[in-house]
């Protein structure tokens, strides 16, 4: 599975988001517009991520996972549980410092519920400079290495967002 698929479903009173395949930034769009969907819902109390099928993942797609960290934290006061199981996502995952906000599992569990594949369309221009540049600044705001890392990054994107 090279194509990055996004999946969801409702278990319990969770919401489990996967994604599965190589997950780049062109799946941004859809990923932020479910996600403040979800976010705008009161039926659920918890949020689990699993991406134990992704075989890569960019800095944007990572952002919006941090997002889902930050709203867990706020909403629910608990870390959200992020399933991987690839050692090389995993090495990603901790240089990000993805494991102060998640509570990563390394391991083979599976969802059970039936899930729904989100549907991934063409990227919507005007809004992705706006999602790509919010996933790296909630990257950065994460540990002041990433603040270094994303520094030109966030200066570029802020430039094409509020050009003078």
């Amino acid at each position: 599975m090279d194509e990055g698929a996004a999946f969801y479903a409702k278990q319990g009173t969770a919401y489990i988001v996967k994604l599965a395949g190589e997950i780049r930034y062109t799946m941004g769009c859809a990923l932020a517009d479910f996600l403040d969907g979800l976010f705008a819902r009161a039926d659920y109390d918890d949020i689990v991520v699993d991406i134990t099928q992704t075989r890569s993942i960019d800095s944007t797609s990572l952002g919006l996972l941090a997002k889902i960290a930050n709203f867990s934290r706020e909403r629910f006061g608990r870390k959200t549980t992020l399933f991987s199981t690839n050692p090389d996502v995993n090495q990603l995952l901790e240089t990000m410092g993805f494991y102060e906000i998640f509570d990563i599992r390394d391991t083979g569990e599976t969802i059970s519920e039936t899930l729904r594949q989100l549907a991934i369309e063409a990227p919507c221009k005007e809004e992705l400079t706006r999602i790509v540049f919010e996933a790296h600044r909630t990257l950065s705001e994460l540990n002041p290495q990433n603040q270094e890392v994303f520094k030109g990054v966030l200066d570029n994107l802020r430039a094409k967002l509020d050009p003078r």
